[in-house]
């Protein structure tokens, strides 16, 4: 796959409406391109898709439960 079409999907990706559902699908797309090309830039990829933490998800600040909460190929 190219640039181009990377750009494509985290295009798609950044539509979806529910935060859960785009964080889940992005994570999937840049588990599975990160397999396609080792030189995928998985960060830049969920940028682009718009992905954030949950709301849950940010009132954690202790390193040891934000590290095992972190999720990246």
């Amino acid at each position: 796959m190219t640039r181009k079409d990377f750009q494509l999907v985290a295009k798609v990706v950044s539509t979806i409406d529910d935060l859960h559902t785009r964080n889940t699908v992005a994570l999937n797309f840049a588990t599975e391109l990160h397999k396609q090309n080792v030189r995928f830039d998985t960060v830049r990829f969920l940028s682009a898709c718009k992905t954030q933490p949950l709301a849950e998800e940010r009132v954690s600040d202790d390193f040891s439960t934000s590290k095992e909460n972190f999720i990246a190929p």
